[in-house]
């Protein structure tokens, strides 16, 4: 199974990565919690879980599918965005996807439906868990509306949450010092990322030292600009 390229379901909306044999359409104009997961999904895989969105572009589906398999550490997982045409004859179509194949690890699909890129229509923060001692594995936030996804991110002992304000992600990284077990982080350093769309992208809107550290018991205004500055780069952020 891979992504596939297909044609574009309305002239306002291009479909991205929709994984091959996922079906064209899901005919019955209903809402949202009357259509079957399984009707979403390519034949011959099982829904894993569901979320649902009611974003400023429609109403919104995401279903997380795995195609089975005998080793629970290789299999293919993928997601499918659907989005709702009202009074049209195709009136559900998926619009976005994504697919890890076996060789990726992922063991599971989390996400979080909210407001990640301040717009006031929700977003999806996705996760694509490898496992392991150091919660491994990509973040993506998903722009339903857009139909785009605007952040990505592979991470080790690092969780992301949604901030609601301001608007965004809270990033929070375990910090070792010399001699810590992996099990035990000394501290933790905390951001804050909003994404301007007009500026190039993601910003980092605010920062909190790891406990402890030197830069904690500093006041100074321009070492914590450093600091953001820093955090740009290590997150790969701001224009282009």
């Amino acid at each position: 199974m891979s992504p596939s390229e297909t044609s574009s379901p309305s002239p306002e909306v291009e479909p991205v990565n929709i994984p091959s044999s996922t079906p064209s359409s899901f005919d019955e104009d209903v809402e949202s919690s009357e259509v079957p997961p399984e009707a979403l999904i390519p034949p011959g895989t099982s829904v894993t879980d569901v979320w649902y969105a009611e974003t400023a572009a429609g109403s919104t589906i995401l279903v997380a599918f795995v195609d089975p398999g005998t080793d629970p550490f290789r299999l293919e997982h993928g997601l499918v965005v659907w989005r709702r045409f009202p009074g049209e004859a195709q009136a559900w179509r998926p619009v976005f996807g994504s697919l890890d194949p076996p060789e990726r690890g992922v063991v599971e699909l989390h996400a979080i439906i909210g407001d990640a890129t301040g717009d006031g229509s929700p977003d999806a923060l996705m996760f694509e868990d490898t496992g392991g001692s150091g919660a491994c594995g990509t973040w993506r936030v998903i722009d339903l509306a857009a139909n785009a996804a605007v952040f990505t991110k592979k991470t080790c002992d690092t969780t992301i949450d949604l901030s609601s304000d301001p608007p965004g992600v809270v990033v929070r990284e375990a910090v070792f010092a010399p001699g810590d077990a992996h099990c035990c982080p000394s501290s933790t350093k905390t951001s804050v990322l909003t994404f301007d769309e007009a500026a190039g992208g993601w910003t980092v809107d605010s920062m909190r030292p790891a406990v402890g550290s030197s830069m904690a018991r500093t006041a100074d205004s321009q070492l914590s600009q450093i600091m953001m500055m820093e955090a740009s780069r290590d997150w790969g952020l701001g224009p282009g």
